[in-house]
């Protein structure tokens, strides 16, 4: 979901996953032009990990792509608009709690939007009002997720 530098090999990562919820990761040596996790964990991608507790932090330690959405990464108004849908789960997540739901509609409306199933003009409202709802607000009461908190 979201990548930040934390040294001049290593990237802290938050990502959600269907087991966890949204954690953040420490990927240690991915900068490294040699590494074998460098290409595993592109923004907008599945990705099966393989994580071990650190001292701070979960650290990456093997990574498996499970689906790189080629089809949202080709076109740069899908890629806008699953920008927008991961800066909203950034935004409403507040911390690791699994929800089997909230990763459905997660991996659903990339799926859709990859397929061309879902409309790229009302995917980030749909995506937001389904989010509010799941997080157990009501979509009529709350216009956004900035309401909430």
């Amino acid at each position: 979901m979201k990548s930040s530098h934390a040294n001049e090999v290593d990237r802290m990562l938050t990502v959600y996953t269907q087991k966890l919820g949204k954690i953040n990761v420490s990927a240690k040596g991915v900068k490294k032009t040699g590494s074998k996790l460098r290409y595993s964990i592109e923004p907008v991608s599945c990705v099966g990990l393989i994580l071990v507790e650190g001292k701070n932090f979960l650290i990456l330690k093997d990574a498996i792509i499970l689906d790189q959405f080629l089809g949202i990464k080709k076109d740069l108004q899908k890629m806008k608009t699953i920008g927008r849908i991961c800066d909203l789960i950034d935004e409403a997540i507040a911390g690791e709690e699994k929800d089997e739901d909230i990763w459905k509609l997660i991996v659903l409306t990339f799926t859709g939007i990859e397929k061309g199933k879902i409309l790229l003009n009302t995917a980030v409202s749909d995506f937001s009002k389904n989010l509010i709802r799941l997080l157990g607000y009501d979509p009529q009461e709350i216009k956004n997720l900035k309401e909430i908190y």
